[in-house]
């Protein structure tokens, strides 16, 4: 039991890196930290792939991975990054591809067992909006170029 409290912990300290769970307290933390489950990938594998319906968001705990749109490089993300927040949001298909770059340990939420955090803690749905919006306006930049 210590060992799933030690990891738990180091989960939630994880989490407060991310800016969609940055403003929750540790009592939502926890309550998204127990909603997932970490998933293991080797280099090379394909984690997401572009037009696929999605089952849930990713956060990086360890390794790295590349996000490619149309076989491009577009980021590269590691351990406190995230992605397939969207399709928990929306549930629909992927835009991008995602491979991991070397071995890699994430932590990954569903869809059907994130819903239920965001409608009984509006906070964490509150976070994900800022960050959509932030991610939006950054495009929006981007393309102004």
């Amino acid at each position: 039991m210590a060992k799933q409290d030690s990891e738990t912990t180091n989960l939630i300290r994880l989490l407060t890196r991310v800016p969609l769970f940055s403003e929750l307290d540790k009592k939502e933390l926890k309550l998204v930290a127990t909603a997932g489950k970490k998933v293991d990938f080797e280099p090379g594998q394909q984690i997401l792939r572009k037009g696929e319906r999605g089952l849930g968001f990713l956060l990086v705990l360890e390794g790295k991975t590349k996000i490619l749109k149309n076989g491009r490089t577009i980021a590269i993300v590691g351990p406190g990054g995230f992605f397939g927040e969207m399709t928990v949001v929306d549930d629909q298909p992927r835009s991008a591809d995602v491979v991991a770059v070397e071995q890699t340990k994430c932590f990954g939420i569903a869809s059907w067992s994130f819903f239920p955090v965001l409608r009984s803690h509006p906070s964490v749905a509150i976070g994900i909006i800022k960050e959509l919006v932030r991610r939006l306006r950054q495009v929006d930049a981007d393309a102004g170029e």
